[in-house]
């Protein structure tokens, strides 16, 4: 059914449940699959933008590095699909003052994806309004299907800190 899968990693463990997700789709279908990392040129500058004047040298020096930094993100990805037997391909784009989500759409609908498969944090109320939902607006705007594939649970604040504090006390008594 699918034969060019499209999805997107950051490196974060979220969008790697993602890519776990679309390399399975991809060995089921035999399918091909497109690795994308976006650069988001736009918020970089924006953040540096609030400094106030910041030379144009480490403006160039922080996008490079975001796009060494895509690079890494893109060869791990490649990697995994390629140690599943997955026919893969990577790229890395910018954003080029559009968002995230837009570069992604522009490049699955170049590629003539068949699907697209990105990890969602699945953030609600304020923190999805600060942060807004990349993977909402790929959702809302393909073309394809989109697979959504949910960040783990998180364990409670308090949970997690009794947990680490009983570990510490078991270790103590040993």
């Amino acid at each position: 059914m699918f034969k060019q899968i499209l999805v997107a990693v950051d490196g974060s463990p979220t969008a790697n449940r993602g890519l776990k997700a679309a390399v399975e789709l991809a060995s089921s279908h035999a399918a091909s699959l497109t690795v994308i990392h976006v650069v988001d040129d736009m918020q970089s500058v924006s953040y540096i933008g609030d400094m106030g004047y910041v030379p144009a040298d480490y403006v160039d020096k922080l996008l490079d590095d975001l796009r060494a930094g895509g690079r890494k993100v893109l060869t791990k990805a490649e990697a995994v699909a390629r140690a599943a037997d997955v026919d893969v391909k990577s790229l890395l784009v910018e954003s080029k003052g559009g968002t995230i989500a837009d570069a992604i759409l522009a490049q699955a609908r170049k590629l003539r994806a068949d699907t697209i498969v990105l990890g969602t944090h699945g953030r609600r109320g304020l923190r999805r309004a600060l942060m807004g939902s990349d993977a909402e607006a790929v959702l809302r705007d393909s073309r394809v299907p989109v697979l959504l594939v949910r960040a783990l649970p998180r364990e409670p604040a308090a949970a997690s800190s009794a947990t680490a504090k009983a570990r510490r006390s078991t270790k103590a008594a040993t």
